[in-house]
């Protein structure tokens, strides 16, 4: 049986045991008709976390649930951008789309657009001081929109990029190079280190990256420019020795191969090709234990995580990654039924089970107190020592770093957009080029030295400049 079968079932269950007391009750609130309030919750957690998510909503629908009279049906989608496409065909009323869900989990931005569309419940109104008073701040302030103060979104589970390292064959590479770890810890360090790596390895590649998104926010904030909102409208501050520096932490590694963008870098840590990747906190537990050089040799590695890289005299900054969850506005009783339940999903008993079952940190700050209390609860599948090391190093990164907010307003989503794919986009283009030109017989250095110039690099600046212009007037665009 499947758990929405299952979930129907106990709706019979419950409505039958319910008729015979001929009411219900909902945080003090009676419903007339005997039958339970189902709240429809769509999400995108799959794999490890949809299991663990599925679990606590069925223990929430068996005991509080059941008392209260409130059935949580949950409905998964494969991803975020899924979700979003679904959300938004259901809210526009597009012909064959599915009744809105009471709950949904997303991200500031496309939650924004959904409430243009279809109004949110102001949570203020559910949760008092003392309950918002208990989320971490930075993440509560991501549901806080134009600076109204009004909360339209709560966070659930939340993760953070870190840099992971092959600990193991590091050590064997150090020993060679005489590189060190503190290397790691800036943006200008850790390319260095990945050049050295490139000449030792013969012509690996050291660090694997694939979210840029974060990238160009964090390395913007670190230098203290970037998207933001004031009483005026949005403004983007991008200097050109800002662009500079991010450009040479991260164009040039790539251009000359010494970091390499893919969905999966575990996959690059396994094979040996990789020493090093940013990635989620939320995938510690897939850091691979062995690395398999060929079908006859391989070797056990260890893992060790660091806090997301800084420039040098740069504001630390670290990212926050996770949907939050809001509501739609219907009717009262779904109103109450769907904060009710998300009371109890992020109070810190069941957040941190869910969290570090998943490989994310849980949102209060209660259940953010101790790694050894968050590590008891990994499960013993995952690689243990890689989600220890995950949770100690995002621990410590959030007594030690600036949080980032991303701010949200009319036109976010766009100006993020443009922000993010801007210098991806022109690392993807030029590695093409750079692939073709080879096999056309150009050596790699006469290419390199084409891409890496000046010129190439103030045509990419004023290119993104223009574009940034375009969304905000061209009044707040600072050079």
């Amino acid at each position: 049986m499947n758990r929405r079968s299952s979930v129907h079932m106990l709706a019979a269950v419950m409505a039958a045991v319910l008729g015979l007391g001929g009411c219900m009750a909902v945080d003090g609130k009676k419903e007339d008709n005997g039958k339970p309030v189902v709240v429809v919750l769509w999400h995108s957690y799959n794999a490890v976390a949809k299991g663990a998510f599925d679990d606590l909503v069925m223990e929430f629908n068996e005991t509080v649930g059941m008392e209260q009279g409130i059935i949580v049906e949950p409905v998964g989608y494969g991803s975020s951008n899924e979700l979003d496409d679904v959300l938004y065909a259901s809210a526009s009323r597009v012909i064959g789309s599915d009744p809105l869900p009471d709950i949904f989990s997303s991200y500031p931005d496309s939650a924004y657009r959904l409430d243009g569309i279809v109004p949110l419940v102001h949570l203020d109104d559910y949760f008092s001081e003392e309950e918002l008073a208990a989320y971490r701040p930075e993440f509560l302030k991501e549901g806080v929109w134009e600076g109204d103060g009004i909360h339209r979104m709560i966070p659930v589970a939340k993760s953070t990029e870190i840099l992971y390292l092959n600990e193991t064959d590091w050590e064997t590479f150090a020993g060679d190079t005489g590189a060190d770890k503190e290397m790691l810890k800036t943006w200008e360090g850790l390319a260095q280190a990945a050049g050295m790596y490139y000449e030792w390895s013969g012509g690996s590649p050291f660090l694997g990256m694939n979210a840029f998104n974060d990238f160009a926010a964090l390395s913007a904030a670190q230098l203290g420019e970037g998207i933001r909102w004031t009483q005026d409208g949005p403004e983007f501050n991008y200097s050109k020795d800002t662009a500079r520096r991010v450009w040479d932490a991260y164009y040039v590694p790539h251009i000359k191969g010494w970091y390499e963008s893919r969905t999966y870098n575990q996959d690059g840590i396994k094979s040996g090709r990789l020493m090093a990747y940013i990635g989620s906190s939320a995938g510690a537990g897939f850091f691979p234990q062995v690395v398999i050089e060929d079908e006859k040799q391989s070797h056990p590695i260890s893992c060790k995580s660091y806090a997301y890289p800084v420039f040098q005299d740069g504001t630390p900054y670290m990212g926050q990654r996770g949907a939050n969850m809001a509501v739609f506005a219907s009717d009262e009783s779904h109103q109450q039924a769907a904060v009710r339940f998300l009371k109890w999903f992020t109070e810190p008993e069941q957040n941190i089970r869910f969290a570090v079952a998943t490989g994310y940190l849980p949102v209060q700050e209660k259940a953010l107190e101790s790694v050894s209390d968050l590590v008891s609860h990994v499960e013993s599948r995952d690689n243990v020592q890689a989600v220890e090391q995950s949770i100690g190093t995002s621990l410590t990164a959030l007594k030690n770093h600036n949080v980032y907010v991303r701010e949200t307003f009319g036109g976010s989503y766009d100006m993020d957009q443009i922000f993010s794919t801007s210098l991806e986009n022109c690392v993807n283009v030029d590695l093409e080029t750079l692939k073709q030109r080879m096999e056309k017989g150009e050596s790699r250095e006469s290419v390199e030295r084409e891409l890496l110039d000046e010129e190439h690099f103030n045509h990419w600046y004023e290119t993104l400049l223009k574009e940034m212009a375009g969304k905000t007037d061209g009044q707040k665009i600072q050079k």
